[in-house]
């Protein structure tokens, strides 16, 4: 028999299933999958017994020492039998193929889509959730920390979209809720595009798609995204004229109205930029304040608790660097004791002490001031306040600390800075470097009254420290400029 007609008989072999046919070819040639594997131009015997589920023929392949390249061999389209058994939802031959070696299942087709993708595009829920079940304790090769499943739910295919994606634009709720199950990050990455998944569920107009991830996701910024265009998802919703849409998401999300698109449009006056544009949604955006000037008031509210959150880092920052300097001083610590001679001292005592002990004490002093208040103001921005009258008076004493720990900060920076640098180098730019630092942070609290006020008193005590460092520096002995 020449190898034409061994091929023809292994191809109706799996076409049937007829596992006998099979052995008998073996038994004649046991090169001959493998002959058959290198000259088909399209899928392999294996392809088509995955495609049409027949899974006994399946495992008879596997039971032949090259199966694993098989496993991995790939039709016209890219894909290898893991995906085809998944696209056609041919469970049993998916487990199998699964036993056999989860390599494949990871791999991406030639139009970057995974086997993910494939479940999504051909609405495969059971075999999605046999893959995400088999892969979630599956850690990937080369050292990588996530499972597989998770990283198949991140993988982008050629236009730049995970399976989550593709799911939301052909509105595949279950399929929808499983993959958010599996890896919910993947809903919140951007397209290649630019946008988000709920510009893709507005877009291809899959409403109830946009409900169930609106609900799931509480995020304010995420519901307000822009796209590449600058336009929110009540921009496109209005854009492609889907009323039940925007009826929504006036109604039941937490849209911004008054954001504007990359041509400064806003949403009402794209919409009365269209014909025969329905007045009832006109009349909601009106209703909601989208014609007056300013922002939203749930905009507003999200910046400010943003910016509450910055400062909250800045003051932990402050408090951090305050306590670095106390427990790790300038010049570090005493490694061994010594009880007699010029400099006695014991192990872990502070060499600045002994050294440059005027600039020691102002150090411990600032450093102290600026944890203390750095903490206090933490406490307050902690503690917050609903009442009008006590929010003021709050804010105006979070003011007062917030600048009181960065002036001291900066002095304890400026301290450790004279008393670090060797004697020949300090002259009028080490001795102003307090003044110099105390104006910056004047400078940027100058529209702010009450550390106004507050750098005013420190500024005393600063003005003490500079003449004694002037004092210092005038009765250092010149330095020699003698070879």
């Amino acid at each position: 028999m020449d190898e034409k007609e061994m091929e023809k008989r292994l191809c109706d072999a799996a076409l049937k299933g007829d596992v006998t046919t099979l052995h008998q070819l073996l038994g004649e040639d046991p090169l001959v999958l493998d002959k058959a594997a290198l000259n088909c131009e399209d899928k392999n015997p294996l392809h088509i017994a995955a495609m049409l589920g027949h899974v006994d023929f399946v495992k008879a392949i596997l039971q032949v020492q090259s199966a694993y390249f098989l496993c991995l061999a790939r039709d016209r389209e890219g894909r290898n039998p893991l995906h085809v058994a998944a696209m056609y939802g041919r469970l049993a031959v998916l487990q199998v193929l699964l036993d056999a070696g989860f390599e494949a299942a990871v791999e991406k087709t030639d139009g970057e889509e995974t086997i993910l993708h494939l479940c999504v595009k051909y609405n495969q829920l059971e075999a999605l959730k046999m893959l995400v079940n088999r892969l979630k304790d599956t850690q990937l090769p080369k050292g990588r920390s996530e499972d597989a499943a998770y990283f198949l739910c991140l993988a982008r295919d050629g236009n730049g979209r995970n399976p989550i994606h593709l799911a939301a634009m052909y509105g595949r709720l279950a399929v929808l809720q499983e993959l958010l199950d599996a890896g919910f990050q993947a809903a919140l990455e951007k397209t290649d595009e630019g946008g988000t998944i709920l510009h893709l569920c507005v877009k291809y107009n899959q409403l109830e798609a946009l409900k169930m991830l609106v609900d799931i996701s509480k995020d304010v910024w995420f519901q307000n995204a822009k796209n590449e265009d600058g336009m929110t998802i009540l921009h496109m919703a209005i854009y492609y004229r889907q009323n039940q849409t925007i009826k929504y998401l006036l109604g039941y999300s937490k849209v911004w109205v008054k954001q504007k698109d990359a041509r400064g449009r806003k949403a009402l006056s794209l919409l009365r930029g269209q014909e025969n544009f329905d007045t009832e949604i006109e009349s909601s955006l009106t209703s909601i304040g989208a014609i007056t000037g300013g922002r939203d008031p749930g905009e507003y509210q999200v910046r400010l608790k943003e910016r509450r959150d910055a400062i909250m880092v800045v003051l932990s920052l402050i408090a951090t660097m305050a306590f670095q300097a106390v427990i790790s001083p300038p010049g570090g610590a005493w490694q061994d004791e010594l009880n007699e001679g010029p400099n006695p001292h014991r192990a872990g005592d502070p060499i600045m002490a002994q050294t440059h002990p005027t600039y020691y004490r102002y150090l411990i002093r600032a450093s102290a001031v600026a944890f203390l208040s750095s903490l206090a103001a933490i406490v307050l921005l902690m503690r917050g306040s609903t009442h009008r009258y006590r929010s003021r008076h709050l804010m105006r004493l979070l003011s007062c600390l917030m600048g009181l720990a960065t002036a001291t900060v900066a002095l304890t920076y400026a301290i450790s800075l004279v008393a670090l640098a060797p004697k020949h180098t300090r002259g009028d730019q080490l001795n102003n470097t307090v003044v110099i630092l105390l104006i910056v942070v004047t400078m940027i609290s100058c529209n702010i009254r009450p550390v106004n006020i507050c750098l005013l008193i420190l500024a005393q005590w600063i003005t003490k420290m500079h003449n004694q460092v002037s004092n210092f520096i005038r009765g250092l002995p010149p330095v020699s400029t003698n070879a």
